[in-house]
């Protein structure tokens, strides 16, 4: 599969503070992938950096061919065409009912006329299983509901690529591979690439086809490639003892 999303030489942080250096992958168009590691080692930073929304100290990111570069705003606005987000927690506005969550970039961003908006609301929301709840407010609605109202209104103008900010926290046991099944579902019929933030190792090893594993004290990738093979053949300490939820004394 050709990338959709390529990353070069990437260096992030804050001021002094390095979170990830010299780091390089692809992301292939049609895969779920997913960004690992320790609290702290930089995950949501990376995944706020491939969205634009976090400048890196060095490197290059290209989205579908086209440089990375918020300053350029007709470039950077055909990268944003591209993509759809679910926040960590849904970030649904808590005033509107989920229909109208989705509404909003149906017609402040892509400017549908209200009626045709209203339509394409409506057969999001079935998309992720939501069908009928058009009128209820996030507060009316489980945590699981929550965050597939969220993929549906990231999935609003029908992006090539859908990041997902720990679409599992959270959760119970049922309803996240009921969450999991979804974005599988998705990713199968739509076609749409996901790169995802978790540290729920079921999850991954259900939806993920490759991943890469960040660590905090090497400020680095440690390890990229299917989730299974890393947990079976882990080719560093630290994805052995992340894989296998054991204890960081002898982790290097």
């Amino acid at each position: 599969m050709e990338p959709i999303i390529e990353v070069r030489n990437l260096t992030m942080g804050f001021g002094a503070r390095i979170l990830l250096q010299d780091a390089s992958f692809t992301v292939r168009r049609g895969e779920v992938f997913a960004i690992l590691g320790g609290s702290g080692c930089g995950k949501s930073t990376l995944m706020r950096v491939l969205m634009g929304l976090v400048r890196p100290l060095a490197g290059s990111i290209t989205i579908a061919g086209d440089a990375l570069d918020p300053d350029d705003a007709a470039s950077y606005g055909r990268i944003l065409a591209r993509m759809g987000v679910m926040y960590q927690g849904g970030a649904l506005l808590s005033s509107l009912t989920l229909a109208e969550n989705i509404l909003l970039p149906l017609t402040e961003g892509a400017g549908l006329p209200e009626d045709l908006a209203w339509d394409l609301a409506r057969l999001k929301l079935a998309h992720v299983g939501l069908c009928g709840f058009e009128h209820f407010l996030p507060e009316e609605i489980s945590g699981g509901m929550r965050k597939r109202a969220a993929i549906a209104r990231a999935l609003a103008l029908d992006p090539d690529i859908l990041f997902l900010d720990e679409p599992s926290a959270g959760l119970d046991p049922i309803t996240s591979a009921e969450l999991d099944a979804l974005i599988t579902r998705l990713n199968q019929s739509l076609g749409t690439t996901v790169v995802l933030v978790s540290h729920e190792l079921p999850s991954i090893l259900t939806v993920a086809h490759r991943a890469i594993v960040l660590h905090k004290d090497s400020q680095s990738i440690v390890a990229q490639g299917d989730p299974r093979m890393l947990r079976d053949h882990p080719p560093h300490p630290f994805v052995g003892h992340f894989f296998h939820r054991t204890p960081l004394e002898d982790a290097s």
